[in-house]
């Protein structure tokens, strides 16, 4: 089974450049985003252990990020954002 993240590295990569586009518009089929604010993250892995198609935990600062904008449906999403112990996590614009 091939991964969406085979091609790219993805600890790098920048969540809104992987974002699913409708065809005809040329737009974001979602307009909304994720956002961690990595400078008030602590590091806690809440929302990496929660959302682990959305968040990850970066190895040289150790602060969340996100790699897949809607790696996970809204409700675990929502639920990693509300347990976030620093509320670093936001939606975008």
């Amino acid at each position: 089974q091939e991964s969406y993240l085979d091609d790219d590295d993805w600890k790098t990569v920048e969540s809104h450049t992987k974002v699913e586009m409708d065809e005809e518009t040329g737009e974001p089929v979602r307009q909304q985003m994720v956002y961690v604010d990595e400078h008030t993250c602590i590091g806690c892995t809440n929302c990496a252990m929660i959302a682990q198609s959305t968040f990850f935990m970066q190895e040289e600062h150790g602060r969340a990020r996100v790699f897949q904008q809607w790696g996970d449906d809204d409700e675990t999403i929502q639920v990693a954002i509300e347990t976030c112990p620093v509320d670093c996590i936001h939606y975008v614009p």
